[in-house]
């Protein structure tokens, strides 16, 4: 039962800072692609979404870095 309920606990606090990480995506772009590159805007699961492919694409591995 307490594997459980620390389970649900672990998925409530990373859903939270999913969020609190894509709210400043979201709003950021909402506010500056449309005007300037005439794009849409995006939904705050969007945002996630484009937060985790820059991750993907711009993110370090956690290794040294490279000189």
């Amino acid at each position: 039962m307490k594997f459980v309920v620390v389970s649900l606990w672990m998925i409530v606090v990373a859903l939270i800072f999913a969020t609190a990480a894509s709210i400043p995506t979201w709003l950021l772009w909402n506010w500056i692609v449309p005007d300037i590159f005439g794009l849409p805007t995006v939904s705050l699961i969007q945002a996630f979404g484009l937060l985790l492919l820059s991750g993907f694409i711009f993110g370090s591995k956690g290794g040294p870095i490279a000189t």
